[in-house]
């Protein structure tokens, strides 16, 4: 199968950010289309499904990823490819895309897109694995140029020559970020021109434009600032070469402007599309001499090796010079920390965020070694960078075996971040319920929602997390037992207490029990508090709707 199909033209666009949804559903701005990240929507039914619902019926979508890591070398993800394809099917999108990389091997994952030795082996590999994955979702994927900031010795072909080759033998689309051509030439010495002219540049279906963050003897990827000039000509460049406007995005992920800043950077992107014929590239890098190469290194080992050298840090010496190329002032130890330093601060980053209460009670010093120690000594897995905090309350017990209350804040603020996530759920409604005879009520088994959990403390966890939430001064630590029921309701996550007789009966329910047995362990003299407990839960709706609670024709 070759490309015969016209591209789709959808003409420019942004990446969707939350923090916009607000400007976009008031204002509705001139944005041809929007790129999601896939992993951002296919691992949660939560709010960010919604808001994308809301969305997608005013404008295009596009999909990109960053966890397909189709370059490792373990199986595909068999999971992480069916919550794509039941994303791709819901939300139909124009065209999909993800990175020519690897994020982790040994069902580890690194978050970051990891660079390829680009050899035969490497390149007959992600061949194989594109049809594969094009096959399992039925559509033709798009294939991101990566931003590096190391090449392996043992490579043997020029990037942009493997691009194009891997392209035209998986019959694949590319995704051309301009600006990740600039920074990995400039970081490896080459001919950002060259480099374009080496691509297929009639398999292009998008086209990335973002800021970088230059250090002089680098340039990190960054996506917090305005495109670059020389950026700017090169995508000139491209577009004078091509003999047409490929659907071009801004991308800005950090340090997000407000919605009118990337309205004007996107104007400058349709500007500099109609003075394409008028494109000045930038000076150029010339590129370092060419060396000779060490033996080959199987993919497989390379792979473990950077993933070592990165997750380990200074605790593994990977000899670094060894396999990776020397450029002028940037060395081989220093490239490799560029990805070692980074896979530290994102974790630090993503895991801090959740956790505001527990650095309170533990002061941040002790925080972050907590956090420090915890990155050291557990690895991620799961594709969504979200999940490594599920690990935290186990690690946390044995980092401070004898501090019962940090334990139990951890495990607090892991269930409100998680809460966000699982699938919304029908709530039972009071008409549900009538008709039913008291006999068909007391077998009545009643479920709660599905974003809801049910925990008991030996501490005041919540009234401490409530204090420091209302920046009461001076917080203290109460020894009291604490019941309580964590749950999302209309896209708010609540955190009510229980009685320890509510708690009792809530818990005998959600195991399975009839409302006549959960009943038969209380006293007569509780019928009132009960009636109360069961009008409170339909107050908040911590009960789900059950097909046996339908009244009868």
């Amino acid at each position: 199968m070759q490309l015969t199909n016209p591209l789709p033209t959808l003409g420019f666009g942004l990446g969707l950010r939350p923090t916009h949804y607000p400007f976009i559903f008031e204002h509705q701005p001139q944005v041809d289309w929007f790129e999601i990240i896939s992993e951002n929507f296919m691992d949660t039914d939560g709010k960010p499904k919604r808001n994308l619902a809301r969305i997608k019926e005013l404008y295009p979508i596009v999909m990109h990823g960053v966890s397909l890591s189709i370059g490792n070398v373990d199986p595909l993800n068999s999971e992480y490819l069916t919550k794509l394809k039941a994303l791709i099917d819901w939300v139909q999108p124009a065209w999909v895309s993800d990175h020519l990389c690897w994020t982790g091997v040994a069902h580890k994952n690194t978050h970051d897109l990891l660079p390829l030795p680009y050899t035969e082996e490497s390149l007959k590999h992600i061949v194989q694995r594109i049809r594969q994955v094009q096959d399992r979702l039925g559509r033709r994927i798009a294939l991101e140029n990566p931003s590096t900031y190391l090449e392996f010795k043992h490579s043997t072909i020029p990037e942009a020559e493997f691009i194009a080759a891997m392209a035209q033998a998986a019959d694949c689309h590319l995704l051309l970020d301009v600006n990740n051509v600039y920074v990995s030439c400039y970081n490896h010495r080459l001919d950002a021109q060259k480099y374009l002219d080496a691509l297929p540049l009639e398999r292009v279906i998008q086209i990335h434009l973002s800021g970088h963050r230059n250090k002089e003897t680098h340039i990190v990827d960054t996506h917090d600032d305005h495109v670059t000039d020389a950026v700017w000509a090169l995508y000139k460049h491209v577009v004078h070469r091509a003999g047409r406007v490929p659907n071009t995005m801004i991308e800005w992920d950090d340090h997000i402007p407000e919605f009118p800043v990337l309205l004007a950077e996107l104007d400058k992107a349709r500007l500099a599309a109609r003075h394409a014929a008028d494109h000045v590239l930038p000076q150029t890098v010339r590129p370092v001499e060419d060396i000779a190469r060490p033996a080959d290194m199987p993919l497989m080992h390379a792979q473990t090796r950077l993933q070592q050298a990165i997750v380990l840090g200074d605790r593994f010496d990977s000899l670094p010079a060894t396999w990776i190329r020397a450029k002028a002032d940037f060395a081989p130890h220093a490239q490799l920390s560029v990805y070692a330093d980074a896979y530290r601060y994102r974790l630090f980053d993503v895991v801090a965020e959740d956790y505001a209460v527990l650095a309170h009670y533990l002061t941040q010093p002790v925080f972050t070694q907590l956090l420090n120690e915890f990155i050291a000594a557990v690895q991620p897995e799961h594709f969504n960078i979200g999940r490594f905090a599920l690990k935290l309350p186990a690690f946390i017990k044995t980092y401070l075996p004898d501090d019962r209350f940090a334990h139990g804040l951890c495990q607090l603020e892991t269930l409100v971040a998680q809460m966000t996530d699982p699938p919304e759920t029908a709530v039972l409604e009071v008409s549900q319920l009538q008709g039913l005879t008291a006999e068909s009520l007391m077998d009545l088994k009643l479920r709660p929602r599905a974003a809801l959990a049910l925990v008991r403390f030996e501490h005041a966890v919540n009234a401490y997390y409530q204090a420091v939430m209302d920046e009461v001064p001076a917080v203290t630590v109460e020894h009291a037992d604490e019941s309580l029921v964590v749950f999302r309701h209309e896209d708010v996550v609540w955190r009510m207490t229980l009685e320890a007789q509510e708690f009792a009966l809530l818990t005998a329910l959600f195991n399975g029990a009839t409302v006549g047995e959960a009943l038969s362990v209380m006293d007569a003299a509780d019928g009132p508090k009960v009636l109360d407990y069961f009008s409170k839960w339909m107050r908040n709706g911590l009960l789900a709707a059950t097909d046996a609670a339908d009244p009868p024709p």
